[in-house]
């Protein structure tokens, strides 16, 4: 089959999320994947690149895409987004309902809402996986997401980890792919605007302003701002870890206090 040749951001992004797909091994001839869709742009243009793409690549694959409701009264406006652009690209979106909503309303919830409903989120998507055979979800976290949870977790988790491109879970009984792992969230923008999806957020009564992951965004685009090679260092630190050069288990509990007191 001829190769369709893009110029522009169309074939900068559709390169990119080939060499992501081949690099991790994501995709395979025969594959159905579920396409989580939350109703934001990333989703949305996962979706299409890999529908778009089916037309010219040499192997063949189903998908079906997937959204969670909240069981809130703003699903509707996420629906009727969503709706209109799966039909456009001839699927059919599935529903999976959940108390989601009900549940982030809570008062006693230890964590960033965000973290429990992406995690309430992702359970509901396994179940719906496991019950319809499925084995391969798909997700649409790019490149600053992936930079941004390694940050969250080296400043909050006490741990050097990330999202992984490709993840087995559930003793490999489930694969996460991220097919976005290569690219900015600037070139995803970019790819809505080209071919008119949105840009926009679907509205979310629970979301923080100043959320964590909000600040370490601001951070790194800072960052960024006064170095240009900021994001693709540590994007390249990630696949770079040595690991004879970090602190790793100790039998010797560090006491700071104690430490700086023998100094003085």
């Amino acid at each position: 089959m001829a190769r369709e040749r893009h110029k522009g951001i169309v074939g900068t992004v559709k390169r990119r999320l080939g060499r992501a797909l081949s690099d991790y091994a994501m995709t395979a001839d025969g594959d159905t994947l579920l396409v989580a869709l939350s109703g934001g742009k990333d989703s949305l243009a996962l979706l299409h690149i890999l529908q778009t793409r089916k037309k010219w690549i040499p192997i063949s694959y189903q998908l079906r895409p997937v959204h969670v409701l909240l069981g809130e009264s703003e699903d509707g406006l996420r629906l009727e987004r969503l709706n209109a652009q799966v039909a456009a690209l001839g699927l059919r979106l599935e529903l999976i309902e959940t108390d989601i909503a009900a549940r982030l309303r809570r008062d006693d919830l230890p964590e960033n809402p965000c973290f429990h409903c992406s995690r309430w989120k992702r359970r509901a998507l396994f179940d719906f996986a496991e019950k319809n055979g499925l084995r391969k979800l798909a997700f649409g976290h790019h490149r600053d997401d992936i930079l941004e949870t390694a940050l969250l977790n080296l400043f909050y988790g006490s741990s050097f980890s990330t999202m992984r491109p490709r993840q087995e879970l559930l003793a490999g009984r489930m694969t996460i792919i991220r097919p976005l792992a290569y690219l900015d969230e600037a070139e995803v923008v970019a790819y809505c605007r080209q071919h008119g999806l949105p840009i926009d957020s679907p509205p979310c009564a629970h979301r923080l302003a100043n959320g964590k992951r909000n600040i370490v965004k601001t951070l790194l685009n800072d960052l960024q701002k006064d170095n240009a090679k900021v994001k693709n260092s540590l994007f390249h630190a990630l696949h770079n870890v040595r690991e004879e050069y970090l602190l790793g288990s100790s039998p010797i509990k560090y006491r700071p206090q104690e430490n700086c007191s023998q100094e003085s």
